[in-house]
């Protein structure tokens, strides 16, 4: 509890200091206002706050995407970012000492963080002004989650698709020699568990479990399927009533702890999976000491390079790799966590008001995307016949020599066209066959079969920005402890009383206020 009374006098002062901060330097007065009558002819050089890239910051302002970028939008632009660890103690600081960005790039969360403080301007007016291609290119789905009581106080940034991409990968070669199908209900995937694993040791290998997965992976979505937990917010009924919980909140959750508890215990699972980063999960399945691994879509590509050599990677490997999106459900029905929402949002603190209205132009034009001006398509796959070309039946294909410098594009985008978007992004996916393969078979039916989080397209909520890290974390460690520790749920009663004081309880309320509204 003390971290949380911390965490939450210290987003006081924040809101307390920037005010103050502000003040002490207008005599008092501040300057909140968007001047809307500004000469577009004129484009003034923007500061734009954003993420940590892995490079610095001369790096991302010589990248020749952030060219392409001031190339379709007339705008010059000076990047600078966020460090790579502490970098919502960095924004804070610096938000106090009023660093003048024209814009910032956060994280939902760090969004989220700030408008609990009070420190985000009002986009509304200018959007109305200068926003008309985001108006139309933006879902209203996009917009309800930067929006708080009907002013706009940031550009959502959509994903490029909401994907199914959560699956467990299998050696399929293993499965084939054995004479073993992909497993659709719980029962199943013990058994292939079970035969996995006699392979492994007739094999000589008598150390490892055939089921791998790291660190932050406290729920193994296609597993938890079968237990009727799709999503980390979700609506249950439960006693008749209706209402949305957290997945260790949710009826089922001490089955699911049981269950894998049970593969624990039996070998099935890697024993390291509390210490294992993502590198090292994937490490052990492409050198024979895992049979299957619970991963995301986007590992394929690594998985593929890690057991196949050269030039063989970038074709389809269909007798290699076998995919498990999620086992059926008690009803005998398949439903699969589906991520959705806006992972970024673009937008501007309060005292840098005055030239709102050229950040708005600036991002508008970069989603411009129409017959004769192709802003969005350039700087997010390139050139015709340089970086891609097309056809009707299979889309964008990428050129593989080329392509590649189309890597960091989406790290300077600052909203999404999402009527093009997803048609683009394929591109990117195409760029190895066996990914494509392994994206197409997740999202086949993927609007019936996808189940999305609750808070995916919900606005900033003050109790859940708040406690949300701990309560998350707190989740995690509690499932290894019961899964490895415990030997199954026999303690959840108690981890979930600890969870709901420590914020799971406030955020539920919240949550649940909101939903119901």
């Amino acid at each position: 509890m003390k971290k949380l009374v911390c965490k939450t006098t210290a987003a006081l002062l924040l809101a307390t200091l920037v005010m103050a901060s502000f003040s002490a330097c207008t005599g008092g007065e501040t300057q909140t206002d968007i001047n809307l009558d500004i000469d577009l002819t004129q484009k003034p050089t923007l500061s734009v706050l954003m993420p940590n890239s892995g490079y610095d910051d001369t790096y991302i302002n010589e990248d020749p995407n952030a060219q392409v970028v001031e190339d379709v939008t007339g705008y010059h632009v000076e990047y600078s970012q966020l460090p790579a660890t502490n970098a919502s103690t960095t924004l804070n600081l610096q938000l106090i000492d009023r660093e003048p960005y024209n814009a910032m790039k956060l994280t939902s969360a760090q969004f989220a963080d700030l408008i609990a403080q009070d420190v985000l301007l009002d986009l509304t007016p200018a959007i109305e002004k200068f926003g008309d291609v985001l108006q139309e290119v933006i879902s209203e789905e996009s917009w309800a989650t930067v929006t708080v009581d009907g002013k706009i106080y940031g550009i959502p940034e959509r994903s490029s698709s909401d994907n199914i991409q959560y699956p467990i990968v299998f050696r399929q070669d293993w499965l084939d020699e054995l004479n073993l199908n992909i497993p659709t209900t719980l029962e199943e995937f013990r058994t292939v568990l079970e035969a996995l694993k006699q392979k492994m040791v007739d094999d000589g290998d008598t150390v490892n479990a055939p089921l791998t997965f790291d660190m932050y992976t406290p729920i193994v979505w296609a597993i938890a399927a079968g237990f009727g937990i799709y999503a980390e917010w979700q609506e249950y009924t439960v006693d008749g009533q209706t209402k949305v919980l957290y997945y260790m909140d949710s009826p089922n959750y001490a089955d699911y702890v049981d269950y894998m508890a049970d593969l624990y215990a039996d070998g099935l699972i890697d024993t390291e999976v509390a210490t294992n980063d993502s590198a090292t999960a994937i490490s052990k399945f492409t050198n024979d000491r895992a049979a299957c691994i619970s991963t995301s879509i986007w590992s394929v590509s690594s998985i593929v390079n890690g057991l196949v050599s050269g030039a063989d990677a970038n074709t389809t490997q269909e007798n290699l790799l076998g995919y498990l999106r999620a086992l059926e459900n008690e009803d005998g029905e398949e439903h699969a966590n589906r991520l959705g929402g806006c992972s970024y949002v673009t937008c501007i603190p309060f005292y840098m008001a005055e030239n709102a209205g050229y950040v708005i132009d600036w991002i508008n034009e970069k989603l411009t995307d129409t017959e004769e001006e192709h802003n969005f398509r350039d700087i997010v796959i390139g050139e015709e016949g340089y970086h891609w070309t097309y056809n009707a039946t299979e889309g964008y294909i990428p050129l593989s020599e080329n392509f590649s410098e189309k890597d960091t594009a989406s790290y300077y985008l600052t909203g999404s066209n999402e009527l093009v978007y997803t048609q683009y992004w394929l591109a990117r996916v195409r760029k190895q066959a066996e990914l494509y393969r392994a994206w197409s078979l997740m999202m086949e039916d993927a609007d019936e079969v996808g189940v999305y989080n609750v808070l995916d397209w919900a606005p900033p909520l003050e109790e859940y920005a708040s406690y949300r890290s701990i309560i998350e974390l707190y989740a995690q460690d509690q499932f290894f402890v019961m899964m490895i520790q415990d030997g199954g749920s026999s303690n959840l009663a108690q981890y979930l009383s600890t969870w709901s004081s420590d914020g799971g309880a406030a955020s539920t309320e919240e949550i649940n206020a909101w939903y119901y509204a």
